[in-house]
């Protein structure tokens, strides 16, 4: 019954530890899908202007 006891106190003190870790990562998670996002937007937008016609769209190559 004592360990119980201590195993519950042990829990009960880590915690908020363990939620501030959980929520680090999920904030480093969310930042980093964002800035997929904005790279990805941004590499569409360079091949779109990359594939506009005429003579001085084309890419020599």
């Amino acid at each position: 019954m004592e360990f119980v006891a201590i195993a519950l106190f042990v829990a009960a003190v880590l915690a908020p530890g363990i939620r501030s870790l959980l929520d680090s990562v999920a904030y480093r998670n969310r930042a980093r899908g964002k800035a997929e996002i904005i790279r990805a937007k941004g590499e569409a937008r360079e091949a779109a202007a990359g594939a506009v016609g005429g003579k001085r769209g084309r890419s020599r190559g």
